[in-house]
């Protein structure tokens, strides 16, 4: 984290331009706690993680409309696991 920090500009600089990616670790393990990527590199992830989703949401919908998946309205499902609204801070 120490050279992380001393050398942030010039970590960021070369995941800007050269896409280069730093893991900043800490502790005597030296265990990785974060990385300074590329923007492009994170928003390509996000749009992965997005498609995903909406493949999933795509099949629990397919499921629901074939029958092969029942839904449980939302007061239904909150007492069935015993939490009142109040328990979710809403």
């Amino acid at each position: 984290m120490t050279e992380a920090r001393d050398h942030f500009s010039e970590r960021v600089n070369r995941a800007v331009y050269g896409g280069e990616v730093t893991f900043v670790t800490r502790g005597r393990c030296h265990q990785r706690a974060a990385a300074i990527v590329p923007a492009d590199m994170v928003d390509h992830y996000e749009e992965l993680l997005d498609e995903r989703d909406a493949r999933i949401a795509a099949e629990r919908l397919a499921d629901i409309k074939s029958g092969r998946s029942t839904t449980v309205p939302f007061d239904e499902a909150m007492r069935q696991i015993g939490l009142s609204e109040d328990e979710l801070g809403r």
